[in-house]
């Protein structure tokens, strides 16, 4: 079921997707369906285009980034949580890097987050979620080894391995710390996700979402349409998200 809702999920993002349809209307031509060939090929150039726009990309990421507000004052809380929780995202060894390097950019960006809400609560454990990604060595592992590297005691330091998507995290979390409340460490648009699958399973969680990509009050030129990688990136992550708000909304593992 994982590598269906991978490989679903990834086909079903705008760059396959566009080339499946490109794809489809080159056949259609060849077999003398000209009209519904241009038609599928137009299509395709069209969904790929537009989100590569950074209005469309922006209108679709800013309502999950914007519905959870990052927390400034952990120690402010009421009651202090004594857990600080990161969602695994990618990590993959590899000879002649440092960690930093090995851990993906938008783990790293969580990670710090999560460092910085701990150092605001003395005596908080910071736990690390994510299990291996594609054979890989466990993100969690990764996790800990940069958290220590960044000056994180090994005895402040949780590691959860096993995991491989976020409702499993979510309920290896919640086996773990129980009643405790948490804070919750994940990419903004993630949240939305990450905060549902935590109220099924009973967590007691604070959000705290970091690793916003889009621009709560953005300049006039954010609405010019020029296509870029970059818009291309922020619609996919919406996409993906939405995406897995309908498959938790239907139940699906």
């Amino acid at each position: 079921m994982l590598v269906l809702k991978a490989a679903l999920g990834a086909w079903l993002m705008p760059l396959p997707f566009s080339l499946i349809l490109i794809c489809c209307g080159l056949l259609l031509r060849a077999w003398g369906r000209g009209r519904s060939g241009a038609a599928l090929i137009t299509a395709g150039a069209v969904v790929v285009l537009a989100a590569s726009t950074g209005p469309l990309a922006d209108a679709l990421l800013r309502p999950l980034e914007m519905r959870y507000h990052a927390v400034a004052d952990a120690a402010a809380l009421v009651p202090v949580p004594r857990f600080v929780v990161v969602l695994g995202s990618g990590y993959r060894p590899r000879a002649g890097l440092t960690i930093t390097a090995e851990v993906d950019d938008t783990g790293m960006v969580r990670l710090a987050e999560g460092i910085r809400l701990l150092r605001q609560i003395p005596g908080a454990q910071l736990v690390l979620s994510g299990g291996p990604v594609g054979g890989e060595t466990a993100v969690a592992q990764g996790y800990a080894r940069a958290a220590a590297a960044l000056g994180v005691a090994a005895v402040s330091i949780v590691v959860i391995d096993t995991p491989r998507d976020t409702r499993e995290e979510i309920a290896a979390i919640r086996a773990r710390v129980g009643d405790a409340p948490v804070l919750l460490v994940t990419s903004a648009a993630q949240m939305p996700r990450a905060m549902a699958y935590g109220v099924r399973a009973g967590l007691r969680a604070v959000a705290s979402p970091t690793g916003n990509l889009s621009d709560p009050n953005p300049r006039i030129r954010a609405w010019i349409p020029t296509p870029s990688g970059g818009a291309l990136r922020k619609t996919e992550t919406a996409l993906h998200e939405y995406l897995g708000l309908l498959a938790f909304e239907l139940g699906m593992p």
